[in-house]
């Protein structure tokens, strides 16, 4: 990334306070009430019903998305909400990640008059989503009866529509091809009356989001509800639409990482604080060593960060002023993502290890960010895989310097 580049855009400094009256303030209002209550979170494995109503009355689902929809169209407010909330409690902080980003996939990509019946009343629709084609659909008149099941309905217990990915197949259940002979998947919305709920995540980290599989059984979806499933070209031609729903995605799991990250940091320093253990001669927070990796770990958490917001704030000045996303900064919003996430378990083992028995206890904040952290490294958005793809096109920007 160039020095006009790194320069450029509307960043805020990483550890700069929320703006007052901004998303990001709201958030960090809610954090007391979602930690509150996170141990209850975790233990029903669904996000508190209070905790949702708060949500959704302060708009956080939808910080992102245009004016004209009641957000700041700016991806910056999703990222400093989902990070806040994920401070507070990280399944509380995936679902505020996973429903926004459905919002903006249903709001962006769909037909107006979809996100208009579903987020256009007095009272929002929270959206979840599944764009993965594992279910069928068969065109009918106005719409499609659509079959599956899906897994990671993420928010299931409170949600109000359910994105569900599909192929296109004909009454006889084999699929219909494009003019290239390709199959047709699409994504569409079913409401949640035409949903099925199957109990089944069973996990060690993140149960409050609720992750179960659902199920629709010929369910109707109307078109103005559905769109292509791989579509890579919104309907709208707002800046927050032209950054892209994958780009849009991995930003918001890194900031859930974020959140973890900075409790981890916040947790151990307060157990740590004039801890004694045997064999040091001092207690650990004054340990030489203890100090050294505390300072290792919080350099990896301040650098991840940063690396984030920067290219968010130069993907957002990309997309509203020039109208698309260089190469360049698609590649690092993938990779700040993917970034985030090895540095999340690099703290955490930091934090694991002197947090001690405090690491594992219950109730423990800690502990309880030491068990999701197990499960957010595992998403595939930010699998290896991805850092692999990010180093390929690295490699040719520093040759090409």
């Amino acid at each position: 990334m160039s020095s006009s580049t790194l320069e450029s855009g509307t960043a805020r400094e990483a550890s700069a306070p929320p703006l007052r009256g901004s998303f990001a303030e709201k958030a960090h209002q809610l954090a007391p009430t979602i930690e509150s209550v996170a141990d209850e979170i975790e233990g029903t494995g669904k996000i508190a019903p209070e905790v949702v109503d708060a949500l959704r009355s302060d708009g956080l689902f939808w910080a992102a998305l245009p004016p004209s929809e009641g957000g700041t169209g700016n991806i910056l407010d999703f990222v400093e909400v989902t990070e806040a909330i994920s401070f507070a409690d990280a399944s509380t902080g995936w679902i505020t990640m996973a429903s926004s980003v459905a919002a903006y996939l249903m709001t962006g990509y769909m037909p107006a008059e979809g996100p208009r019946e579903m987020f256009g009343g007095p009272t929002k629709g929270i959206p979840i989503g599944h764009a993965f084609p594992g279910g069928k659909g068969v065109r009918v008149e106005g719409g499609f009866r659509v079959t599956g099941q899906w897994p990671f309905a993420s928010g299931c217990s409170h949600a109000d529509w359910f994105g569900v990915g599909f192929a296109v197949v004909d009454d006889a259940g084999d699929p219909v091809l494009d003019a290239n002979g390709k199959k047709i998947t699409r994504f569409g919305a079913a409401d949640r009356g035409a949903v099925t709920i199957l109990p089944n995540w069973d996990v060690t980290g993140l149960k409050g989001t609720g992750s179960h599989d659902m199920r629709v059984e010929e369910a109707f979806i109307p078109d103005r509800r559905v769109m292509d499933a791989y579509s890579i070209d919104p309907v709208r031609s707002e800046g927050i639409f032209l950054i892209g729903k994958d780009a849009f995605a991995v930003a918001g799991h890194a900031a859930v990482a974020l959140g973890v990250m900075r409790r981890a940091l916040r947790e151990v320093a307060v157990i740590t604080r004039g801890k004694p253990r045997r064999g040091y001669p001092v207690p650990v927070d004054e340990y030489p060593v203890f100090q050294f990796e505390f300072a290792k770990a919080d350099a990896a958490y301040q650098s991840a960060r940063a690396y984030l917001v920067t290219t968010c704030a130069e993907a957002q000045r990309q997309a509203t002023e020039e109208l698309h996303l260089t190469d360049e900064i698609r590649v690092r919003m993938q990779h700040s993502a993917t970034h985030a996430h090895h540095a999340l378990e690099q703290v955490i083992s930091f934090a694991r290890i002197w947090a001690a028995s405090q690491a594992f206890r219950n109730p423990s904040a800690l502990g309880r960010a030491v068990r999701d952290a197990n499960v957010v490294t595992q998403h595939l958005l930010i699998d290896n895989i991805t850092a692999v793809d990010a180093g390929k096109s690295l490699v040719r920007m520093w040759q090409d310097l």
